[in-house]
């Protein structure tokens, strides 16, 4: 069984009986269903949308609530629902309440299960809006509850998996200039998923409980130097595959390139290589090589370099 569906299946399950538990002692079951349905509709498969839309939700139920009962005082039945969504879109909105748009819409809806219009009044509408409000308040601490404690050690899984990616292929172009066949530029897709999934986790953590850590932790600033790095490893390996193959001896600016790079990536912590126009020209004629794709290679190695060092520096 996928443990995610599990853990989320299990979130449901804990929040609706909580809801139902605190109704029976509290002697509300009658209007069961607004706590339950405000469950079903708060609970979020990711938690970090349910923690970012918590005060919305819950003051936009409220406020559909009150917008739906002054519509109800003039126009009843269907047309007072109609009337009372038109009013409740621009009205939430205007307050930056949108996420409680599903319960107030639903609230609004159930308004029509009140078997004499008499019967809604302020009284009502009072406690059915604390009813759904509760439901809403109940699914966010349970979200707090079963909130994924593994975020850290997933970033350090990726965090650790680009390093050995680009640490092998290092290493793989390290011996094609001592005579081994040269390899093929890495595959940017996996780089990319890596990446993409840092960035998952650092905004999950920057929206949750534990975000106070994740300043501290000093991720998002790591996140930020793996997307430089990413960005220039593809573009300087795409112009090292567009060069003829070459050995140590006939290009040594590549090789202490490749070398710098294994040197920062392994945390020796060498200082930037220097602009150096005029080598890299030697090079391209002696060897008969073009000059601009040198040069790009050049200056792509510098925040390459610069950057696989922080990295280095800054283990997590």
């Amino acid at each position: 069984m996928d443990p995610q569906l599990l853990r989320n299946s299990l979130k449901l399950f804990v929040a609706a009986l909580l809801t139902a538990s605190i109704a029976v002692w509290s002697e509300r079951v009658a209007f069961l269903w607004y706590p339950l349905l405000a469950v079903v509709i708060v609970v979020d498969d990711n938690d970090d949308l349910t923690m970012q839309a918590a005060m919305a939700r819950i003051l936009g139920t409220v406020a559909g609530g009150l917008v739906t009962f002054l519509v109800h005082t003039i126009l009843g039945g269907w047309p007072g629902v109609l009337v009372s969504l038109l009013l409740m879109v621009p009205v939430l909105r205007l307050f930056g309440w949108q996420a409680g748009l599903g319960t107030a819409g639903t609230l609004s809806v159930m308004f029509l299960m009140i078997r004499e219009h008499a019967e809604l009044n302020w009284f009502y509408v009072f406690h059915r809006g604390l009813d759904t409000a509760l439901g809403c308040a109940i699914a966010l601490l349970v979200g707090l509850l079963f909130w994924p404690r593994s975020g850290y050690d997933e970033l350090r899984q990726a965090d650790l998996a680009l390093r050995q990616r680009i640490g092998a292929q290092l290493e793989r172009l390290h011996r094609g200039l001592q005579g081994e066949a040269r390899p093929q530029p890495l595959d940017p897709a996996p780089l990319s998923s890596a990446l993409e999934r840092m960035e998952l986790l650092v905004s999950r953590e920057r929206g949750g409980p534990r975000h106070q850590r994740l300043q501290a932790s000093g991720w998002e600033r790591r996140l930020r130097q793996w997307q430089i790095v990413v960005f220039h490893w593809i573009a300087w390996e795409r112009l090292l595959a567009s060069l003829p193959p070459l050995g140590a001896g006939e290009a040594p600016l590549l090789a202490g390139s490749v070398d710098g790079l294994r040197g920062q990536l392994a945390g020796a912590s060498r200082p930037t290589p220097p602009r150096d126009p005029i080598a890299w020209r030697d090079l391209a004629r002696q060897r008969g090589l073009p000059v601009l794709p040198l040069l790009a290679l050049a200056e792509e190695l510098r925040p390459l370099h610069a950057n696989l060092g922080a990295l280095a520096r800054s283990l997590p």
